[in-house]
């Protein structure tokens, strides 16, 4: 994986990754703080984005937006990209992976198409 040496930071407290922009080798961030990432997601393919394990260290958020349609449709578009947001609130101290996958939930023998990892410290 490779890793971004910036750190980009909403409010102080919430930093963002997305496939492109990644997480450094070792993350550090503090109780309280959050880390938010963003991927596309088409839940008509059935390839869905999913945290690969439970996590003991954050609570985990997610959130689906929808891609914005042209006013004279009447309907959503069978297909259409939305944005997969899932948001990681430090609860503990530790240190700890995040995994997230990007696969068929009923393909269980099959690689994912994509994945995300960070490493995070929490003090």
């Amino acid at each position: 994986m490779n890793c971004y040496s910036g750190n980009q930071s909403i409010d102080g407290k919430t930093h963002v990754f997305t496939l492109k922009r990644k997480c450094p080798v070792l993350f550090k961030m503090k109780v309280g703080q959050s880390l938010m990432f963003h991927a596309p997601e088409n839940v008509s393919t059935g390839y869905t984005w999913s945290v690969a394990k439970p996590l003991q260290l954050f609570q985990v958020d997610q959130y689906e937006q929808k891609a914005k349609h042209h006013a004279n449709a009447d309907h959503p578009m069978l297909g259409q990209n939305a944005e997969k947001i899932y948001q990681f609130e430090a609860i503990k101290e530790g240190e700890e992976a995040i995994e997230l996958i990007h696969a068929r939930a009923w393909e269980k023998d099959m690689e994912p198409t994509d994945s995300w990892l960070c490493r995070i410290k929490v003090s």
